[in-house]
């Protein structure tokens, strides 16, 4: 292993070390006392801690997808293709939603607004298609390995 390698090893058993923290205390913390339901006293820093992730994850991704294209500009015609990609799944996404309110007995929250609902189903479609994209490039990939 080189150094870099032991040094991402570190960050990443770190960070998984937090992760377990964290889901230990929101499992095992107790629940908030007067709610309605059974609500984990560390639900916001649990949630908290993942939106961290995600961030991490993607300024992390963005920032070394920059350099790739810096180092290799040969490569950078792939990369705007998978962007033009996502940008027409997210599109068609978007485009597919349904901004009707909906019809919720009890609730008197502000989310129920056709922006909120179209930005869910927009979510909600692009995961669909990512993983039915996923399955399909993993059939692919098991079937062509058969016939060479």
């Amino acid at each position: 292993m080189n150094k870099l390698s032991k040094i991402l090893n570190i960050v990443l058993i770190a960070l998984l070390g937090v992760t377990l923290v964290f889901a230990g205390m929101f499992f095992f913390g107790g629940d908030v006392e007067g709610a309605a339901y059974e609500t984990p006293v560390y639900t916001d820093l649990f949630l908290n801690w993942g939106i961290v992730l995600v961030f991490l994850t993607a300024g992390i991704t963005i920032l070394f997808e920059i350099i790739s294209l810096v180092l290799q500009p040969k490569n950078a015609m792939r990369s705007l293709i998978s962007i033009a990609v996502l940008a027409v799944i997210v599109f068609i996404s978007y485009s597919i939603g349904d901004p009707t309110p909906l019809v919720l007995p009890g609730y008197e929250g502000t989310d129920n607004v056709a922006s909120m609902l179209l930005l869910s189903d927009m979510f909600l479609y692009s995961t669909y298609f990512l993983v039915g994209i996923l399955i399909v490039a993993i059939l692919y990939s098991e079937v062509s390995r058969i016939f060479r």
